[in-house]
């Protein structure tokens, strides 16, 4: 009986949260907040989550910071809301209102 194992990370984009200039490719974007958990797989089923990192990312050239839980946990609420803003026809002053309360 032949089985197959793997480890591997699954990726998932919340969306982007700050604007400022990689230190790698100098670049001034709005950098994007990613989350990262790895996996072992059996016949590539992720079975069983070993570890999950936290980071936020340059869009040009995929440089990463690290965060630990808890700054991702702050920035997660602000990358929420610029996703809607960017799918919906969110007002200024809507927006602002918003983030105030993300902010308390």
């Amino acid at each position: 009986m032949i089985f197959i194992f793997g480890y591997h990370p699954i990726n998932k984009t919340i969306g982007p949260v700050e604007e400022k200039e990689c230190p790698n490719c100098h670049n001034t974007k709005h950098w994007l907040l990613e989350k990262s958990t790895y996996y072992i797989s059996l016949f590539f089923l992720p079975l069983i989550p070993t570890k999950t990192d936290y980071f936020q990312y340059c869009p040009v050239c995929r440089f990463k910071e690290l965060l630990t839980r808890s700054e991702f946990e702050r920035r997660e609420a602000l990358a929420q809301l610029n996703n809607e803003a960017l799918r919906s026809n969110m007002s200024e002053e809507e927006y602002q209102q918003k983030l105030k309360n993300i902010n308390r």
